[in-house]
């Protein structure tokens, strides 16, 4: 088990990360047990100055998405996780999505990256169209 401190905006929180050769990977964030799935090991790099040892931080959002996706959930805002573009949109708004639906799909560096629904909604407005280009953290989706 590996255990790292995330900067979410404001707040920290202690996160543990399990064998990353199973899957799903059990990830405890403050007490709080996930199992998610990992699409490939991202290896950290170096702390810059400025930055604590040991962190990472994510600009602006709470907390990590228990549901697989890499995006942060705000309430009712999906977030894209990474810079990159809008590969495709699979929902309308007025669309009824469950938790764990993938919404959209957004590339980076011939990667890509499912968004996926965080908890049952609807679909209030889509932020972005295909081949958008987005930044990490960028509104794409909103639920109510």
């Amino acid at each position: 088990m590996t255990t790292i401190r995330v900067r979410v905006g404001e707040h920290w929180y202690t996160v543990e990360v399990g064998d990353l050769g199973q899957s799903p990977v059990r990830v405890t964030v403050d007490g709080e047990v996930f199992e998610v799935d990992v699409e490939a090991e991202i290896v950290p790099t170096p702390p810059r100055r400025g930055r604590p040892a040991g962190g990472f931080t994510v600009p602006d959002a709470p907390t990590p998405a228990p549901s697989g996706s890499a995006a942060p959930i705000d309430d009712d805002i999906l977030r894209s996780p990474m810079p990159g573009r809008v590969m495709s949109i699979l929902v309308r708004p007025g669309d009824t999505v469950s938790a764990g639906d993938e919404v959209c799909v957004v590339e980076a560096m011939k990667m890509e990256q499912s968004i996926l629904a965080h908890r049952n909604g609807v679909v209030k407005t889509v932020f972005v169209q295909p081949l958008d280009s987005v930044n990490a953290n960028d509104p794409l989706v909103e639920l109510e």
